[in-house]
C-alpha cells in the first residue's frame, strides 16, 4: 500500500511531539505483558576479530574434503575484515576462514538471525555449523543470509567460508579479468592493483523481529521540500501479520523530529515495496561549505509484540547536474576541482592497517580546495563516504567494474551486479553526485553494454549523474597520446591516434613523445596493427609529372618502411634506420600520369613495432606546365580530400595494398563508429546520454614545453566545454622511506614491501656506481628533492588549466601515491608531499592570477611575451580592477612595469561571465643581468588573487666562455660548423692525416662516407689521446643496433625514458661541464626544459664519470645516463644524450653546454699524440670494429 503523506495518518508536529504520539499509539497496541518487558529492537553482534583462522586451498580439494566442517590443522590465525596475502603473501586461488562464537537467544517471537557481510572479495560460499547457507559473487558490496535454520541459540556456532580470489587460471569456471575486479592483474605490474582477496570488510550477526526493514532509500527534492522514501519490509514468518511502519525526519544533529508518518500495514510473506513523502518546509541545503544534513528514519512493527525494527539513513537537500556548459550544484555553476584515488593502503591493499589513512586523504583534500574526489576502479569505503557527507565533499565514484571485465558469457550479468549493488549501498549520501561506469574502455562489447545500462541505474536511482566513460577512449583506437600534444594538425580528427598524418602549424620545434618535430613540417605514423599511413596524390589531369619525395625519422627510434607508389606499383621502397638505410630515404622520379591516377607515399611500422616511428615526409610533384603542388604546404585538416591531396591509411600486410586506401574522416572510417556520436553524461532524471560535455585525459611529456602549456591553454571540442578528468604530474615514489615503514610496521615480507625493495635496491646500485653521493647527502635526499620538485610542476599544469575558459571542471592524477607509482599528492602513507598543501590551495583559489613567459630562457636584449590571464570562478561581481604588472630582474630592479585595468565581463548569453579573462599580452626588450627574473601581478583594488608570479631566466652572450682551442669536426653538419665559426671558434674538418697533437674532435653527425674504417681511425685518435665530444647518440647506430658504434665493448643499449605523469628525475653534478649553470641536485625545468632528452645510455660499464643521468623512480624503476665521460687508451670521449645541438641557435643553455664540453675536453689538447698500445687492433676487434 502507497503511503500518502496527505492521508489521515500523517503528523506534521513541533519538538517531538509526533514521536511521543507514536509511540503512544504503539504502546497502546502492545499487550500488558510485551509493555512490561519493554520494547525490544533488533540486535547487532559484530564478528570482526583477531582470531579467525585461515588456510589457502590451492588444489580447490576443500568442498570435497568438507572443510567447512572444521579449521584445518595447519590454519593461522588472521583478523577480520582483512585480506588473504598477509598472512600468505603472493597467495592466490581459493581460502577458507573459520569462526567460532557464541549466538546469544534471539529475543524476538519467532524472530530471525541473520549474517551480514560487508564485502568479501571475491566471491563468498557459507557454511553454519556444517550446513550451507548461502553465499555471494562481487568483491565490494554487503550481502546478508538468514542462518535461523542452521544456528545454535545460546551455544558456540561455527562459521565457515570459502573464499575464491581469482587468477588467470580458470577456478569454479572463475577468472580474474571476467570479474569486476578493480584494477587487480597477475603478474603484478606498477600502475596496476596487486591481486588480492579476503573477507574485506565486517561481519555482523544479527538478532531481528520476524518483519524487519530490509533496505531504505531516500530521495530529498530541494525544489519541493519534499523526502521521497522507499521501504522495502521482509516478513520471513509463514503468514501475513498486521502492524504499523513509521517514518520520522530529524536533522542529523539535533535529533528533533520535524515530520513523521505513521501506517497501519499488512506485511505479506516475503518482501514488500512501499513508498511516501515526508515533507520538511524551507528545506536547508546540502552544499560544499554548509553540508547540512537530515536523517529519515523507518520503523516496523507488529500487533500483540514488543518488537520493533528500524533503519535510518542520513540525506541531504542537494540538486547536481551539468547544464548549460557548466557543474551545477544547487543551481550554482561550480568549477569541478576533483581528484582520483584508487582507494589503495600499504599491507592491506584494499584496507588500511590503521583506518585513520582513509579518512587522512579527504581531510586533506578538502584543505587544500577540492570540492570532489573520484573513487576511480573502486568504491569508496562506508566510512569515508560519512565523512565525504559531513564536510562537503562531492564524490564520483565507480565500482569495480569500471576497469573493463573482459567479454564472457557472464560479463554483462557481473557488470550490471556490480554497479547495481554499489548503487543500493551508496545511493542515498548527498556527497555521491556521480556514478561512473568505465574508465578509459575501447569500444568493445563491454562498452556497449555500459551504453545500454541507463534502465538499469535509473530503476535504481533517478537522482544521479551518470557518467559513461572517462577518457572517451570508446572513440579511439590504438593508444597514442598525439592528440595531447599542442601545435598540430592531425587526420583523423575524431580520436587522433594511430596511424596518422600530422603538421606542426608552429613556428618552432616541438618536443613531445620522444618527436623532434621541426617547425612546418608534415610527418606519418603506422598504426599499432600494422596500417600503413599514406599520403595519396591524385592527378587532375594527363601530363608528364616530376616527383620528389623525402622521408625523414623525426622519432629517436624510427624504424619505418617507407614506400612511393603509382596506381598501387611500388616505384620505391626503402626504409628509416633498418637494412642499412640511415635516417632519411630519398626518392625523385619523373614519369607519365592520366588523369586520376594516383601516387601513394607511405610509411609503415618497419621492424614490426609501431611505437617511436613517426616519420616526416617532405613531397613535391611538378607538372609539365610548371605547377608544384607540396603535401606540407597545401596539407589542411578543414577537409578530405584537400584538392589533389587525400590522407588515410591502408590496411595491414607484407607490403602496402593501395586498394585499402581509406580517408580518415571518411563516413564509414572505423573509428566514426557509432560509440563517437553516443553522448558522455546523463543528468539527473534523464533517461539519455546527452552529449554536452567533453571528457578527456592528458598526460603529455614532462618536463612540460611551450607546446605543451599553449595545447592546455587552448584546449578545447569546438561548441563544447571540457572536462579535463585526467591530468597532472607526479614526484618518485620515496623509496627509502616506503621501505623503512614497511620495516617499522614488520610487513616488509610482504608482496608490496618486497616491490619497493627491489626498485629501491637497484636504485642504490645506480646510487654507488655513479658516485651520486657526490650530489646528495644521502639516498632518501634523492627522493626528497623530487618530492619538493613536484609542488611547482603541479602549479605549472594548473595555472594553464585555470587560465583556459574552455575547462569547467578538472580531476587531477592522483589524490595519492596508489597503483605504487608516484602520481599522487600524498605519499602511499599518507605523508603530504613538501609543498603541496601551498601549491593546491593557490592554484585552486576561485580567484587567481595565471601569468605566462616565453621563451623561459633568453639572451639578454631578446624579447619575451609577457601574457596575463585573471581565472574567475564567480569570485569577482563586473566590473575593472587595476593590476599591477612588474618584471623584476636579480637584483630587484623593475625593468617592466604597467599598471593595466582587466574588465570582467557581465553574463554572457547563458547569464554567467567566462571562468577565465586574458586581460595582458605584450612582447618586451628584457635588457638586464643575467640571472633568474619574475613576472609579477597584483590586483591593487577590490580583490586578492591568488597566483601572481612566473619565472624566467637571462644570459649575457658577452660573459660565455671562450673557447680557444681549434675544434675539429667528424661528420657532415654544416650548421654546426657554421656557429662555431660566428661565435669565434676555430674549426677544420678531421683529416686522416695526424696533427701532431692530442686532438679536441667534435662529433655530431655521421661523415658522409662513414663505415667501420671512418670509426677505427676515430677511436684510434682516441687512444693517442685525442678528446671526442659526441653530441648527439643517433651516430652511433649501426643498421638495427642504436649503439653499434658505441667504443665500449659493453655496448649496454641507448633508451627512451619518457617522463609524463610518471616522471623521470634528472640530476646533474657540479662538474666542469655545468660550469655556471644550475647543477649539483636536480635539474631545473624552468632552466633545461628544452635541453632534457628522453634518451639515455644503460647498461653500459661505469664510466670514469658520471657526470648527469636521470632516475625514473615514479613508476617500476628505470635510468640512465645523459652526460658520461670515458677512458680509452690515452684519450677520452663525452656521450651526451642533452638536446644542445637541436637548441644550439636559440637556447642559452645549449650554447654554454657545448663550450663547457670543449672547454673541458680540451684540457690536453696540445700534447702531442701518445703510441697506441701493442694490443691496440685487438681492442679494436672487442669494440666490434
Amino acid at each position: 500500500m502507497h503511503l500518502n503523506c496527505d492521508n489521515r495518518d500523517t503528523f506534521s508536529l513541533s519538538t517531538g511531539l509526533c514521536v511521543v504520539l507514536g509511540l503512544l499509539v504503539l504502546f497502546a497496541a502492545w499487550p500488558s505483558t510485551a509493555l512490561a518487558q519493554g520494547p525490544r529492537s533488533s540486535t547487532a553482534i559484530s564478528l570482526d576479530s583477531d582470531d579467525w583462522l585461515l588456510l589457502p586451498d590451492p588444489e580447490n580439494s576443500g568442498r570435497e574434503e568438507e572443510w567447512w566442517s572444521g579449521p584445518r590443522p595447519d590454519a593461522k590465525t588472521t583478523k577480520v575484515p582483512w585480506i588473504i596475502q598477509d598472512a600468505f603473501p603472493g597467495y592466490h586461488g581459493v581460502a577458507w576462514y573459520w569462526r567460532d562464537f557464541h549466538a546469544p537467544v534471539n529475543p524476538h517471537a519467532e524472530g530471525r538471525y541473520l549474517l551480514r557481510f560487508w564485502a568479501v572479495d571475491y566471491k563468498a560460499d557459507v557454511w553454519l555449523n556444517g550446513i550451507s547457507v548461502g553465499g555471494h559473487e562481487g568483491g565490494e558490496t554487503p550481502f546478508t543470509l538468514d542462518v535461523t535454520e542452521a544456528i545454535k541459540p545460546n551455544a558456540a556456532n561455527r562459521l565457515a567460508v570459502r573464499v575464491l580470489n581469482p587468477t588467470n587460471e580458470p577456478i569454479d569456471g572463475i577468472v580474474l579479468s571476467q570479474t569486476a575486479h578493480r584494477c587487480k592483474v597477475i603478474p603484478y605490474r606498477a600502475g596496476a592493483g596487486f591481486n588480492h582477496g579476503g573477507i574485506v570488510d565486517s561481519v555482523e550477526l544479527l538478532l531481528v523481529p520476524s518483519v524487519y526493514v530490509d533496505d531504505l532509500f531516500v530521495r530529498p527534492d530541494l525544489d519541493t521540500g519534499k523526502i521521497k522514501v522507499q521501504v522495502n519490509v521482509e516478513n520471513a514468518a509463514g503468514a501475513a501479520a498486521n502492524g504499523w511502519i513509521e517514518l520520522t525526519v530529524t536533522p542529523a544533529s539535533g535529533g528533533t523530529t520535524i515530520y513523521c508518518v505513521r501506517h497501519p500495514r499488512t506485511f505479506a510473506p516475503g518482501n514488500s515495496h512501499m513508498e511516501a513523502d515526508l515533507q520538511v518546509e524551507s528545506p536547508h541545503a546540502w552544499d560544499l561549505n554548509d553540508p547540512y544534513l537530515y536523517r529519515v528514519t523507518a520503523r516496523v512493527a507488529t500487533e500483540g509484540t514488543a518488537q520493533f525494527d528500524e533503519r535510518s539513513t542520513r540525506c541531504g537537500f542537494r540538486d547536481f547536474r551539468f547544464e548549460d556548459g557548466y557543474f551545477r550544484l544547487n543551481g550554482r555553476r561550480i568549477y569541478l576541482r576533483s581528484t582520483h584515488t584508487c582507494n589503495h593502503f600499504p599491507i592491506g591493499l584494499q584496507f588500511p592497517h590503521d583506518p585513520d589513512l582513509a579518512r587522512r586523504d579527504l581531510l586533506n583534500l578538502k584543505v587544500m580546495g577540492f570540492n570532489a574526489v573520484r573513487f576511480i576502479w573502486g568504491g569508496a569505503a562506508r566510512s569515508q563516504l560519512d565523512l565525504c557527507d559531513e564536510i562537503g565533499l562531492l564524490v564520483y565514484e565507480e565500482s569495480f567494474a569500471a576497469w573493463p571485465i573482459a567479454d564472457s558469457p557472464k560479463m554483462a550479468e557481473r557488470f550490471d551486479s556490480s554497479v547495481a549493488e554499489l548503487i543500493r549501498r551508496d545511493r542515498n549520501h548527498p556527497s555521491v553526485v556521480i556514478w561512473g561506469l568505465l574508465n578509459e574502455a575501447r569500444d568493445g562489447p563491454t562498452f556497449r553494454h555500459a551504453v545500454g545500462m541507463l534502465p538499469l541505474i535509473r530503476k535504481l536511482d533517478d537522482t544521479r549523474m551518470v557518467m559513461l566513460n572517462s577518457g572517451r577512449w570508446d572513440r579511439m583506437r590504438g593508444g597514442s597520446a598525439i592528440g595531447s600534444v599542442g601545435g598540430l594538425d592531425i587526420w583523423p580528427r575524431v580520436a587522433p591516434v594511430e596511424p596518422w598524418v600530422a603538421k606542426n602549424r608552429t613556428d618552432h620545434v616541438i618536443q613531445a613523445l620522444g618527436i623532434t618535430w621541426p617547425a612546418g613540417w608534415l610527418a606519418l605514423h603506422p598504426g599499432p596493427e600494422g596500417e600503413y599511413s599514406v599520403v595519396r596524390w591524385t592527378a587532375p589531369a594527363d601530363g608528364d609529372i616530376e616527383i620528389s619525395a623525402t622521408f625523414t625519422g623525426i622519432a629517436e627510434r624510427a624504424t619505418t618502411d617507407v614506400h612511393v607508389l603509382h596506381n598501387g606499383q611500388a616505384l620505391f621502397d626503402g626504409h628509416i634506420n633498418l637494412h642499412e638505410y640511415g635516417n632519411s630515404s630519398l626518392f625523385t622520379k619523373e614519369l607519365a600520369a592520366r588523369e586520376g591516377d594516383t601516387i601513394d607515399c607511405v610509411v609503415g611500422f618497419g621492424n614490426g613495432s609501431y611505437g617511436a616511428d613517426s616519420t616526416a615526409l617532405t613531397v613535391t610533384i611538378k607538372s609539365a606546365s610548371g605547377k608544384t603542388y607540396d603535401a606540407t604546404a597545401d596539407f589542411s585538416v578543414e577537409r578530405n580530400p584537400n584538392g589533389v591531396w587525400s590522407y588515410g591509411q591502408l590496411a595491414p600486410g607484407p607490403k602496402p595494398n593501395a586498394a585499402t586506401f581509406f580517408r580518415y574522416g571518411a563516413e564509414e572510417d572505423p573509428v566514426k563508429h557509432a560509440a563517437a556520436n553516443i553522448g558522455g553524461v546523463c543528468n539527473p532524471g534523464s533517461t539519455q546520454w546527452e552529449d554536452v560535455v567533453d571528457d578527456q585525459h592528458f598526460y603529455p611529456r614532462v618536463p612540460q614545453t611551450a607546446d605543451v602549456t599553449d595545447a592546455l591553454r587552448t584546449l578545447e571540442a569546438g561548441p563544447q566545454p571540457v572536462f579535463l578528468s585526467e591530468y597532472g604530474i607526479g614526484s618518485a615514489v620515496d623509496l627509502w622511506r616506503a621501505v623503512r615503514h614497511y620495516e617499522r610496521l614488520g610487513a616488509d615480507r610482504l608482496e608490496d614491501a618486497q616491490f619497493f625493495q627491489d626498485k629501491l635496491n637497484r636504485f642504490l646500485a645506480d646510487w654507488q656506481r655513479w658516485q651520486l653521493a657526490d650530489t646528495f647527502d644521502h639516498p632518501q635526499d634523492f627522493f626528497m628533492a623530487s618530492l619538493r620538485k613536484m609542488a611547482g610542476q603541479r602549479l605549472l599544469g594548473l595555472n594553464a588549466i585555470r587560465s583556459n575558459p574552455n575547462i569547467v571542471g578538472h580531476s587531477l592524477t592522483g589524490a595519492i601515491d596508489h597503483v605504487m607509482c608516484g602520481e599522487g599528492l600524498a605519499t602511499l602513507f599518507r605523508e603530504l608531499k613538501p609543498g603541496t598543501i601551498d601549491a593546491m590551495y593557490d592554484a585552486w583559489s576561485p580567484l587567481r592570477f595565471c601569468l605566462f613567459v616565453e621563451p623561459l630562457h633568453i639572451y639578454r636584449g631578446s624579447r619575451v611575451r609577457l601574457e596575463a590571464v585573471l581565472a574567475n570562478e564567480d569570485a569577482l561581481a563586473a566590473g575593472e580592477y587595476p593590476i599591477r604588472l612588474q618584471v623584476v630582474d636579480p637584483d630587484m630592479a623593475r625593468v617592466f612595469e604597467r599598471v593595466v585595468t582587466v574588465k570582467i565581463p557581465g553574463a554572457d548569453e547563458n547569464g554567467e561571465p567566462p571562468l577565465a579573462t586574458a586581460f595582458f599580452s605584450q612582447d618586451v626588450t628584457i635588457d638586464g643581468p643575467a640571472g633568474k627574473y619574475r613576472f609579477l601581478a597584483t590586483m591593487e583594488q577590490g580583490g586578492a588573487p591568488t597566483g601572481g608570479e612566473a619565472l624566467f631566466h637571462v644570459a649575457d652572450a658577452a660573459e660565455m666562455p671562450a673557447v680557444d682551442t681549434e675544434v675539429v669536426l667528424w661528420g657532415e653538419d654544416p650548421g654546426l660548423a657554421k656557429w662555431l665559426t660566428d661565435h669565434g671558434i676555430r674549426t677544420r674538418p678531421f683529416s686522416p692525416d695526424s696533427s701532431g697533437v692530442r686532438e679536441l674532435i667534435l662529433v655530431s653527425s655521421k661523415p658522409a662516407h662513414g663505415g667501420q674504417e671512418a670509426w677505427q681511425e676515430l677511436v684510434r685518435r682516441i687512444g693517442r689521446g685525442a678528446s671526442v665530444v659526441f653530441l648527439s647518440p643517433g651516430v652511433f647506430r649501426r643498421d638495427d643496433n642504436p649503439t653499434g658504434w658505441l667504443p665500449l665493448a659493453n655496448k649496454g643499449s641507448l633508451n627512451s625514458i619518457r617522463g609524463w605523469l610518471y616522471l623521470k628525475d634528472e640530476w646533474a653534478k657540479h662538474h666542469p661541464i655545468f660550469d655556471g649553470l644550475q647543477a649539483g641536485g636536480l635539474m631545473d625545468y624552468t632552466f633545461y626544459r628544452e635541453i632534457i632528452p628522453d634518451a639515455v645510455w644503460s647498461g653500459q660499464d661505469p664510466p670514469a664519470e658520471a657526470v648527469a643521468g636521470a632516475i625514473k623512480a615514479s613508476q617500476d624503476y628505470s635510468s640512465g645516463l645523459m652526460v658520461a665521460v670515458y677512458e680509452l687508451g690515452a684519450g677520452r670521449f663525452i656521450l651526451s644524450t642533452l638536446r644542445i645541438r637541436e637548441n644550439l641557435t636559440t637556447n642559452p643553455v645549449a650554447e654554454r653546454l657545448l663550450r663547457n664540453l670543449l672547454r673541458y675536453a680540451a684540457h690536453e689538447s696540445n700534447k702531442p699524440p701518445a703510441q697506441l698500445p701493442a694490443d691496440f687492433d685487438a681492442q679494436l676487434e672487442k669494440l666490434g670494429y
